[in-house]
């Protein structure tokens, strides 16, 4: 990405050229390797990253999702300058890109000038890619503990999707309704998470986070807590009574709704949030502004249908990062 004030032609050139013409060499690629080694040590040493990456190897066990995204130290090793180039020329083509432009320009003249530069690059051959996305199927459920030298134990609660999700608009409708649910019942006003706080079960390390990527999803809530048993608890309860209690949340979901549409309006100011927004890679190019047409006609009964879709079929695993077994 890029920004700039002037020479909007010329940067735009060096960005198409800078992803359509690599430059890989044997000793770049032995370089790279061992700073992939000290990042894969550093993500081992972080006990967040232990705890989102082992919940989501427990939701999806014996898969690709199972394995860290880094590799291993020895996978990283056996990688090859042919490896590298392999990689770029399946995916880093033209066919699988999105360029997105916010600011004052003009769009006619803008796309001259990128049909303009494409002219001038070789045409890679046509290519069929197969995704193997095999998920094994799920596990009973079960706290999975792992020790590590942390001050206060931290646990996570990881719910797996399991309900066939659409692509496109819809997809992103789910996506949203979901968001909106979560805040329903663990956004800073909603009352369980008052309670919680209070009661001394969770503090402002607490957060949750939904993925619906290709093929799955899920979510995964976790905190720093002392009492790790009865967070999981408290928290299933909450999860278990969301299908039945949504529907009371008129005045909750109205603020959520608001609140929303209000941090919408807020990244229309900027241009760098605009285009982060964009997602051309769901069957069809959705912007900030698809979103905010999308929340606004979304209503309570929408989001109870699509929690009811999630939650019904979704299974859970727990992870608790602790030190020396101190387990309740």
């Amino acid at each position: 990405m890029f920004s700039t004030t002037e020479s909007v032609q010329d940067n735009l050139n060096i960005l198409l050229n800078f992803v359509q013409e690599p430059y890989f060499t044997a000793e770049k690629v032995q370089r790279e390797k061992g700073i992939i080694d000290q990042e894969i040590n550093m993500y081992q040493n972080d006990p967040d990253n232990q705890a989102y990456f082992t919940t989501i190897s427990e939701l999806y066990p014996d898969s690709v999702l199972a394995m860290d995204i880094a590799g291993t130290v020895q996978t990283v090793d056996q990688i090859q300058l042919a490896d590298v180039q392999l990689a770029y020329q399946s995916f880093y083509r033209p066919d699988n890109m999105s360029l997105f432009i916010t600011g004052k320009v003009e769009p006619e003249e803008t796309l001259g000038w990128i049909l303009a530069n494409q002219q001038t690059k070789p045409k890679p051959k046509p290519q069929t890619i197969e995704r193997l996305i095999d998920f094994s199927e799920n596990k009973p459920e079960k706290v999975h503990h792992v020790d590590m030298n942390v001050a206060r134990p931290k646990v996570t609660i990881g719910l797996r999707g399991n309900d066939p999700v659409p692509s496109g608009r819809a997809g992103l409708r789910y996506e949203i309704g979901i968001s909106i649910m979560f805040d329903l019942f663990f956004g800073e006003n909603a009352g369980e998470y008052d309670k919680l706080y209070h009661d001394g079960i969770i503090d402002d390390s607490f957060s949750w986070e939904f993925e619906n990527e290709r093929g799955f999803h899920f979510a995964v809530l976790g905190c720093d807590t002392s009492q790790t048993a009865e967070f999981i608890n408290r928290i299933r309860t909450i999860i278990h009574e969301i299908p039945s209690t949504i529907l009371s949340k008129t005045q909750e979901f109205q603020l959520q709704k608001n609140e929303q549409l209000g941090n919408y309006i807020e990244m229309m100011d900027s241009e760098e949030a605009i285009s982060g927004q964009f997602d051309g890679f769901i069957g069809e190019p959705v912007t900030i502004y698809d979103e905010v047409e999308i929340l606004k006609a979304l209503t309570l009964q929408d989001v109870a249908e699509i929690a009811h879709s999630f939650l019904d079929r979704a299974t859970m695993q727990e992870v608790v990062i602790s030190t020396n077994h101190d387990h309740q």
